[in-house]
């Protein structure tokens, strides 16, 4: 039987007899539930479309309890409160500000502390939404990974007067209402192969997190990080250069696209990579970087010889090109 989630549009394929509940979580599906007897009403759904039997009566609309319904047909079910695998609820968090400095190329390091209690949940690679001091709200991608507990990294690129004034708020208030997480470029799981990572200035903050993420996971592929900047002086201080050096299995790679003669790499990111790396189909990428850089690298690498489902951006969800 098919069950059909609203709104999500995810499609469960139940085997006969198996409550829909039950089939869910067999599927690795996150879902709200108690007792499991039909008694507590917290897997209450809505019948749109279909049959289910329940307790012995049959229903074709209306609400019912998940735990004890089982599909007497394929449904469509308006089930809210329902994460996909690898998928995380979203929280409103206040945050107090601990650190908010400079680390250079004009970016400044932002560090918050969620509160205690519940564990603040992300995957490393996703993002955050904070709220200005207008109410409006801005994404930033969190540098920290999630063996950090409550403590939340950014790197905020400050050359125009909205990044400023953000940065301003946030020095006057000593705390930040943020909301997370954001994004499916992210390492929910850690893929059986190499890793490319490909990140233009502050796309470094994503990349950051995956990288410690894979250090605190022990990840045993090599990964290979490339960092692009116009300028070398854009380049700016990351705590844990050093300690990533002595890594046997990361490669770092500086590239410098607009102004050569000095002692580093110049040149494309998407170059420095194809020189580096003859076969692109063993490997995963993550890129981060404005749409326009996003589609040349990916375009140059699929030339190159990569599939393109292997390369993940944000940018292909908020920047989709037709």
């Amino acid at each position: 039987m098919r069950v059909t989630l609203q709104p999500s549009g995810a499609v469960l394929e139940l085997v006969p007899g198996e409550r829909i509940l039950e089939g869910a979580r067999r599927l690795g599906y996150e879902c709200p539930q108690a007792c499991r007897n039909g008694v507590c009403h917290v897997c209450a759904a809505l019948l749109v479309e279909g049959r289910v039997q329940q307790a012995g009566e049959v229903r074709d609309h209306g609400e019912f309890y998940t735990c004890i319904a089982e599909p007497l047909e394929d449904c469509i079910v308006l089930w809210d409160g329902v994460l996909a695998p690898g998928e995380l609820p979203v929280r409103k968090l206040s945050c107090q500000l601990t650190e908010c400095v400079e680390v250079g190329g004009d970016v400044w390091r932002v560090r918050l502390r969620a509160p205690a209690g519940k564990a603040v949940r992300y995957h490393a690679g996703q993002y955050l939404m904070i709220e200005r001091e207008n109410g409006e709200k801005s994404a930033f991608s969190l540098a920290s990974a999630p063996h950090g507990g409550r403590e939340l990294e950014l790197h905020v690129l400050v050359r125009e007067d909205s990044a400023r004034s953000l940065i301003e708020y946030l020095q006057r208030s000593q705390m930040a209402r943020v909301e997370l997480p954001f994004g499916d470029t992210h390492l929910a799981q850690l893929p059986d192969r190499p890793l490319v990572l490909i990140a233009a200035g502050t796309g470094m903050a994503q990349m950051h997190s995956l990288i410690e993420h894979c250090r605190a996971s022990g990840f045993k592929h090599p990964v290979h990080l490339y960092w692009g900047v116009r300028r070398p002086e854009d380049f700016y201080q990351l705590e844990h250069w050093e300690q990533w050096k002595q890594l046997p299995n990361l490669y770092l790679h500086k590239v410098v696209s607009d102004l050569c003669g000095w002692e580093g790499r110049c040149g494309m990111l998407h170059e420095a990579v194809c020189e580096d790396i003859s076969d692109l189909k063993s490997v995963h990428v993550y890129a981060s970087g404005s749409p326009a850089m996003i589609y040349a690298t990916l375009d140059a690498l699929v030339t190159a010889g990569m599939d393109a489902h292997q390369m993940r951006a944000d940018v292909f969800a908020y920047a989709p090109r037709p």
